[in-house]
C-alpha cells in the first residue's frame, strides 16, 4: 500500500488518516493539499496519513488504455442522441473494459470498497492505533461508513463530509446526483446574471443558451490552441461539471463558455484536463480506470435495456448532466467482472459517535444522502453546511470548528448543528 504521512507539529493525539474521494483519487498526492485544508488545530494535533486504495495510483494501479486510447475515451459524446452515437459511447466502454481486463485482470478482482476497508483496518494497525480516527470526504465516507459497519469497536472518530448514501440504488442515485448537478448549474447562471462584468450572455434563457452550445460543439467541435484537440460534447459536459464542484471556479467557468461562443475552445478543455486529471505531456492519472473498476464491484450494474428506459426521465430531471450521468453506468454493464457487493445500508451499533457532514448545495453528493447516512449508521450526528459546493469543512468555519473539537477532544456537534458558509 502506497501511503504518507506528515507528522504532528504540536502536541499528538494521534494518527488521523484521510482519504480525498473518487473513487480512484491519489491520497499520497492529497496529503500536501490537506496539510493546507485542515486547520492549524489538526495539523498540530495529529500524524496526518493519507493512502492510495486498492488499484489507485502507487498502489497495485488499474491500468487499461494507454494516452492516446484514453483521449479516445474521454472524446467519446456520453450522451448521444442518435443510435449510432450510442453504439459509439457502447462500443468506447467495450474498449476501456477489454483493455483493463487484458492490462490489469490480476488486480481487478480485489480493488472493491470493502478490500480498501479491510486495508485501512490494516493500516490503523501498522500505525499501532488502537482505534481509527478518520477524515473521508465525498467517496470517501463510503470507505469510512464501511469500516464503522465492519469494525464498530475499532473506531475512535470518524468525519464523513460529502456523504455518498449506500442504500440508494443505482439508477436512483444517478438520476438524484444530475439533478444536483443541475440545480448547482442554475445556481450558476443566477450568479452570472446578478455579476454585471459577466462575460458569458446566457440570454433570457441561460439553460437553452448552454444546451444550444452543447449541440453546437456536437456538430462542430471547437479548436483548442496550441494543440490538434477539440472540444465536443465530452469536453464541454465534463469541464462545465468540474466548474460546479466549488463556486470559486465560476468566473473562470463564465469566461470559458464566453470564450467557446466565440469559437474557441481553449479554456473548457483546461476544465476538461482537472477533471480527466490529464497531464502536461499528453499522460493521465488512473483515477477514471480505477473509479470504474471500484464502482464496477461495489453494486450490480443495471441492465443496457434498464439505462436506456429511465433515458428519458434522467432527462426530464436534469437536462443538462442527467442522460451523461446515466450512461456513465454503462462501463459496469460490460465490466468484465460481478459485482461482489450489495446495495444497502450499512448500521454501524456499538461504534463510538459519527460524524456525517451535509451541505445543502453539494452538487455531487446530495444533501440527503448525507441525512439517509446519518439515520442508517446510527450512531452518527449530522452537520449540515448551508450553501454552494462540494464537501463542508472546507467551506465553512463552523463546520471546521465542530468537527476539530470532535476530532481532538471527542466533544460530539450537537444534533440539528446548522452551519453557514464562510
Amino acid at each position: 500500500m502506497a501511503l504518507d504521512r506528515h507528522p504532528a507539529s504540536g502536541q499528538r493525539v494521534g494518527s488521523l488518516v484521510l482519504n480525498p474521494g473518487g473513487p480512484g483519487v491519489s491520497g499520497v498526492d492529497f496529503l500536501p493539499d490537506a496539510v493546507k485544508l485542515l486547520s492549524k488545530k489538526l495539523v498540530s494535533s495529529f500524524d496526518l496519513v493519507s493512502f492510495d486504495p486498492p488499484g489507485v495510483d502507487r498502489t497495485a494501479p488499474v491500468v487499461c488504455l494507454d494516452p492516446a486510447g484514453l483521449s479516445a475515451y474521454f472524446h467519446t459524446d456520453p450522451a448521444p442522441p442518435t443510435a449510432a452515437g450510442f453504439a459509439a459511447l457502447v462500443a468506447s466502454e467495450q474498449v476501456l473494459a477489454q483493455g483493463c481486463e487484458k492490462r490489469s485482470g490480476a488486480e481487478l478482482p480485489y480493488v472493491s470498497t470493502a478490500d480498501a476497508v479491510a486495508d485501512l483496518d490494516l493500516l490503523r494497525q501498522a500505525l499501532g492505533d488502537g482505534a481509527l480516527s478518520y477524515m473521508g470526504f465525498s467517496y470517501g465516507t463510503l470507505i469510512g461508513a464501511g469500516y464503522a459497519h465492519r469494525f464498530p469497536s475499532r473506531v475512535r472518530a470518524l468525519v464523513l463530509d460529502g456523504a455518498i448514501d449506500p442504500a440508494v440504488p443505482v439508477i436512483t442515485r444517478l438520476d438524484e446526483q444530475s439533478a444536483s448537478l443541475d440545480s448547482q448549474l442554475q445556481r450558476f447562471f443566477a450568479f452570472c446574471a446578478a455579476w454585471s462584468g459577466c462575460p458569458w450572455q446566457q440570454g433570457r434563457d441561460p439553460e437553452a443558451t448552454f444546451l444550444a452550445l452543447l449541440q453546437r460543439v456536437r456538430s462542430s467541435p471547437l479548436p483548442v490552441a496550441g494543440s490538434a484537440r477539440t472540444v465536443g460534447p465530452s469536453e464541454l459536459l465534463f469541464g462545465t461539471g468540474q466548474a460546479l464542484y466549488s463556486p470559486g471556479y465560476w468566473k473562470f467557468l463564465s469566461e470559458a463558455l464566453a470564450q467557446a461562443e466565440r469559437g474557441d475552445g481553449t479554456a473548457v478543455m483546461e476544465l476538461f484536463d482537472a477533471y480527466t486529471e490529464r497531464n502536461a505531456d499528453g499522460t493521465y492519472s488512473n483515477v477514471f480506470e480505477a473509479n470504474a473498476a471500484v464502482n464496477c464491484l461495489d453494486a450490480p450494474a443495471p441492465s443496457m435495456s434498464e439505462l436506456r428506459a429511465d433515458a428519458a426521465h434522467s432527462a426530464a430531471v436534469a437536462p443538462v448532466f442527467g442522460v451523461t450521468n446515466l450512461y456513465g453506468e454503462i462501463t459496469c454493464d460490460v465490466w468484465p467482472l460481478p459485482a461482489t457487493s450489495e446495495v444497502g445500508p450499512l448500521a454501524a451499533p456499538g461504534s463510538a459517535p459519527i460524524v456525517v457532514v451535509g451541505s445543502t448545495g453539494d452538487p455531487v453528493t446530495p444533501y440527503r444522502w448525507a441525512k439517509g447516512l446519518a439515520a442508517e449508521l446510527g450512531p452518527a450526528v449530522l452537520i449540515t453546511r448551508e450553501g454552494d459546493g462540494h464537501t463542508g469543512y472546507r467551506f465553512s468555519s463552523c463546520v471546521r470548528r465542530a468537527v476539530d473539537a470532535y476530532l481532538i477532544d471527542l466533544a460530539v456537534p450537537a444534533p440539528g448543528l446548522s452551519c453557514p458558509t464562510g
